[in-house]
């Protein structure tokens, strides 16, 4: 926030910044706000540097519920995310990894107190990775291999369209259910934060009359079965084409590939290396590696994440065993070692790992897992 003069009290609760509501930042949404004259607000589902989603209901019955995610103004301006978004749904590429990926709906630009808003219109995915993880709740091989097959097709699809995605952390993977969602019953109640000016602030209509954290359900899917799971890979807007990956990617700290935290070039494959650490998060509920960012430099950081990485992956026993100790009791030793031999090739040290069709084919995947019993 350096730079930008604070006219709000500070909000403790988890939202957006409420001083990023600013020409140029945030819109100011409302529950039962109308967009497009079509989109009514239902309830928020999430927000992130550059935009607030939003679950909404299409008044003309066309896409039933659908999530609205809402751009910031600047960031709305010639929108790398359109245009790859466009790119995909006119993809003429049969892959059954489109499936995998969220689709654009439908799009248009809302005019605000805060400037022009790109607005996409996307299928409603109301849990994430992220919820999933954050629940602690053990995952059998099964449901493991279901979700990592499916978020490879995605990734093979993005990359044989020409896209790096460049930030697959658990929340940006979207969990859905067969047949999708048709009522809002994995929401709760919001709950509502007043925005608050702090005196001697000119007022205007640039901050919304209050916030919403997240109205997703804890723990929502722990009891649905895994074959009924839909996984899209979503959120491209930090993506990047493979033909200009010129700029730094915006993939977080921890799920960095080695070229990345040593500054070299880089491609595609750093999609597999986080790839690699989005799993054994899946699986285990805890980060492959656990950065402690607080009051460090950023060489420091580099210089903890290449130590972590030494120490876990320079012995593929120290790996297996490591893994092991964070899986559930009836995983299983056979479906662990595939699990551990899938793990050590995605994350290789040299850049040059397997292609995301390549995986597909590795046992993990490719075989039925073995189901053990108590």
């Amino acid at each position: 926030m350096d730079g930008i003069l604070r006219r709000f009290e500070r909000i403790y609760d988890v939202v957006e910044s409420v001083e990023e509501y600013r020409p140029g930042g945030y819109h100011p949404v409302h529950l039962h706000d109308v967009f497009d004259h079509r989109y009514e607000i239902i309830a928020k589902v999430a927000y992130g540097q550059f935009s607030t989603v939003w679950l909404a209901n299409d008044r003309e019955l066309i896409h039933g519920y659908v999530a609205l995610k809402i751009l910031k103004a600047d960031a709305s301006k010639d929108s790398t995310e359109l245009s790859m978004l466009l790119s995909l749904s006119e993809s003429n590429i049969d892959h059954p990894g489109r499936r995998h990926v969220v689709e654009l709906l439908d799009y248009f630009y809302h005019a605000g107190p805060n400037g022009s808003h790109l607005c996409l219109v996307l299928p409603a995915m109301v849990p994430d990775g992220q919820a999933m993880v954050t629940t602690g709740t053990p995952h059998d091989a099964g449901y493991i291999q279901l979700l990592s097959r499916q978020i490879l097709l995605g990734l093979d699809f993005l990359h044989q369209s020409g896209i790096v995605h460049c930030d697959l952390q658990p929340a940006n993977i979207l969990v859905s259910i067969a047949g999708g969602i048709s009522d809002d019953k994995f929401l709760q109640p919001p709950e509502l934060t007043p925005v608050k000016w702090l005196g001697g602030v000119k007022q205007d209509d640039s901050a919304p009359r209050y916030l919403v954290p997240t109205q997703r359900r804890r723990g929502q899917l722990d009891n649905v079965p895994f074959s009924a799971l839909v996984v899209k890979i979503g959120d491209l807007g930090g993506a990047q084409w493979v033909h200009q990956c010129d700029r730094i990617p915006v993939t977080p700290k921890a799920l960095r590939a080695p070229e990345l935290i040593t500054r070299s070039s880089w491609d595609i494959n750093i999609d597999i290396w986080a790839l690699g650490c989005l799993i054994f998060e899946l699986a285990t509920n805890e980060p492959l590696f656990p950065l402690g960012m607080f009051g460090l430099t950023q060489d420091e950081i580099d210089k903890e994440h290449e130590g972590l990485i030494s120490q876990l992956l320079d012995s593929s026993r120290c790996f297996t065993t490591h893994l092991a100790d964070r899986l559930m009791g009836e995983f299983g030793a056979d479906n662990l070692a595939r699990l551990a031999d899938f793990l050590l090739l995605v994350l290789s040290r040299s850049p040059k790992r397997p292609s995301a069709k390549q995986l597909l084919s590795t046992p993990f995947l490719a075989n039925e897992v073995t189901i053990t019993h108590q």
